[in-house]
């Protein structure tokens, strides 16, 4: 419950200050017929709907285990991301079409100190909003929050294409602002694949452990008295929350009642050492 409450202050936080940069971008790139401060304004608002998403995918993940999720609602949090690169697609097709038609029908650049203050400070904004969302979310360790950051920071590099683009224009090369709207799509779509392309690791059930997690897994597992060995160690789930299944070997003497003491002793203290593990199944097997 707290980890869901961290994380929604966060999203709260960056959906402000999205909806707040995308609105001062959109209207001005609208007024002054720049292109790639709309589509910069785009990819903006787009980071707010990735918020919300966020907000609703949050939301569904902190439902404890019921008779239809035995495993926990955790994926829908992994489900939001996707969301996420969802939009980013859409958005990328939208930032081709304004391209597309300032390349047909290209027009002149009103460039101004006021069209440089607007990307200057709203970059301000997204650099505060991929900081402090992309540490947050490495803290609680929420794939969705580290995510939503490298979203935003694609902002704030699409921002810089942007200002490369004005200065172009008041240098008297307008075609810049149409070549730079394609770049800040193409930039969005490689986002949307980098996102999606993590997110499937957790719902094709990917290890979210590396090696040496499963040397300390093995480990612990045999530092249990009466362990002969431990093999076969499984894992899958997301970062904060692990399930975990394993075979340990047992004296063939050893009662079955003992050798489920051993059994719990090995999966309390794994859950001990090891805190985003959140399930331990453990396979009994006698040793020949």
């Amino acid at each position: 419950m707290v980890y869901a409450l961290e994380v929604r202050k966060v999203l709260w936080i960056t959906l402000l200050l999205n909806i707040f940069g995308a609105i001062v971008k959109i209207f001005y790139g609208y007024l002054a017929g720049i292109n790639s401060i709309q589509a910069d304004g785009v990819h903006s608002l787009f980071d707010g709907a990735s918020n919300i998403i966020g907000l609703i995918g949050i939301w569904l993940a902190s439902k404890p285990p019921d008779g239809t999720h035995h495993y926990g609602h955790k994926k829908f949090e992994t489900m939001a991301t996707v969301g996420i690169a969802t939009l980013l697609f859409v958005a990328c097709i939208e930032v081709f079409k304004k391209a597309a038609e300032q390349f047909l029908s290209p027009k002149p650049l009103v460039v101004t100190d006021l069209s440089f203050g607007i990307v200057i400070v709203t970059m301000g904004i997204n650099l505060f909003v991929t900081t402090y969302e992309y540490r947050r979310g490495k803290a609680l360790k929420s794939d969705f929050l580290v995510a939503d950051a490298k979203h935003t920071m694609s902002d704030l590099l699409a921002s810089f294409v942007v200002l490369i683009s004005l200065t172009a224009g008041r240098m008297g090369y307008p075609i810049i602002d149409p070549i730079a709207t394609v770049v800040i799509a193409v930039m969005i779509g490689h986002l949307g694949y980098n996102i999606i392309k993590e997110a499937s690791h957790v719902l094709v059930d990917a290890s979210p452990l590396i090696s040496s997690d499963l040397a300390k897994i093995e480990a612990i597992a045999n530092s249990v008295e009466g362990v002969r060995e431990c093999h076969n160690i499984r894992v899958r789930g997301r970062g904060d929350a692990v399930h975990l299944d394993c075979h340990i070997l047992v004296p063939s003497d050893m009662t079955m009642q003992d050798a489920h003491d051993a059994a719990e002793k090995v999966e309390k203290k794994i859950k001990s050492e090891m805190p985003d593990v959140i399930d331990v199944v453990i396979h009994l097997e006698p040793q020949e």
